[in-house]
């Protein structure tokens, strides 16, 4: 009888990719992975803030004095 496999056996997205790297003497088979979609985080503070400089001072960052 097989084990039932649960989600705290489980690698992570990253443990499978260091695991398969080159770096650490293994095959790579990055194909095999699991998709992983990312997005560039929004609303950051330096986002906020340079929307907040470009508001004040519009010809400054234009290049423009």
């Amino acid at each position: 009888m097989k084990p039932i496999e649960t989600e705290a056996h489980k690698p992570t997205f990253w443990q499978l990719v260091f695991s398969q790297s080159r770096a650490n003497g293994a095959p790579y088979r990055g194909e095999q992975l699991p998709g992983h979609n990312w997005n560039w985080p929004t609303n950051t503070f330096l986002q906020r803030r340079l929307r907040e400089v470009k508001w004040y001072n519009p010809a400054e960052i234009a290049g423009v004095n």
